[in-house]
């Protein structure tokens, strides 16, 4: 006789609380919520499970009139939630998310209370210097390995503020300029790194982290030549390092592999990732492999 699979239920914000030890809060205010990751509840674990349905039938009839207000476009206040890095924790609303579920709904508008941890270990401090980023450009998303990093894209980003208040006839505010620096130069790349995979060959290593090399890399190179950095020319260092990344994993032997790194930098004079070598050197390198 086959044996009836438990039903996984909702988080406990309780128990993610206490084993996190949260310390203090802060209020985010209204803000539009991905509906996917509201994971857990406040006092109500075991009345929906994972996908928000619920688990008993007194529970269905609240749930069709919230599902009836949605599909007639009736207003509804925000649900209430509570946030646990990336997770959220609902407070009051979960017949509304349950019916926005079922509607194929992506986001809902809510109240949010994050909760946060001591900066007690490398990962927590990562956490907070990440939330003191996403506070003063407004961006969330973006995610890196080490907390320095958050450091460098912040000077990216004013240095981009910088050249557009050059250009812009009209006042731009840093949020804006760093929202313009998000969706047309970080994104583009992050999607294509993303194409290429270059992160499935590194571990604990992020998009953001390729972003960050590729761009500080041809910052150094570019600013002995006195020019800035094109998305164009960024785009096709990416293309390289996925690449020379696929090339690297790949089962050739050793000596393959140099070659088709050492080779295009000798002929072509074109080397994106290694140093510089004299021609001299080069060709005596060349013949002490082969």
């Amino acid at each position: 006789m086959l044996r009836k699979r438990k039903k996984l239920l909702l988080k406990c914000f309780e128990e993610e609380s206490r084993q996190q030890n949260l310390l203090y809060r802060v209020d985010r205010g209204i803000k539009m919520v991905q509906i996917n990751k509201i994971t857990g509840s406040v006092g109500r674990c075991v009345d929906f499970d994972v996908n928000f349905e619920p688990q008993g039938e007194h529970i269905q009839e609240r749930l069709n009139s919230a599902k009836f207000a949605l599909e007639s476009g009736i207003n509804l206040p925000p649900v209430e939630l509570y946030k646990i890095r990336d997770e959220y924790y609902v407070v009051d609303g979960h017949h509304r998310i349950a019916a926005a579920r079922k509607l194929g709904k992506k986001y809902l508008e809510a109240h949010v209370i994050e909760y946060l941890p001591p900066q007690d270990s490398l990962k927590n401090i990562l956490y907070h210097t990440k939330l003191d980023f996403e506070y003063e450009t407004g961006l969330e998303g973006l995610n890196l390995s080490k907390p320095d990093g958050y450091g460098e894209i912040l000077s990216q980003i004013k240095n981009h503020y910088h050249y557009l208040k050059k250009d812009e006839d009209e006042k731009i505010t840093f949020k804006e300029a760093a929202s313009h620096w998000f969706h047309n130069i970080y994104q583009p790349l992050i999607k294509r790194i993303e194409k290429e995979k270059i992160t499935h060959h590194f571990r604990n290593v992020t998009a953001g982290d390729i972003y960050l090399y590729i761009s500080t890399q041809l910052q150094l190179r570019n600013r002995k030549k006195g020019h800035y950095i094109s998305l164009s020319q960024a785009l096709r260092e990416v293309n390289l390092l996925g690449e020379e990344t696929r090339l690297l994993i790949s089962k050739e032997d050793l000596k393959e592999k140099i070659k088709k790194i050492i080779f295009p930098c000798y002929y072509l004079r074109v080397c994106p990732y290694l140093q510089p070598l004299r021609r001299k050197k080069l060709a005596s390198l060349l013949r002490r492999i082969f």
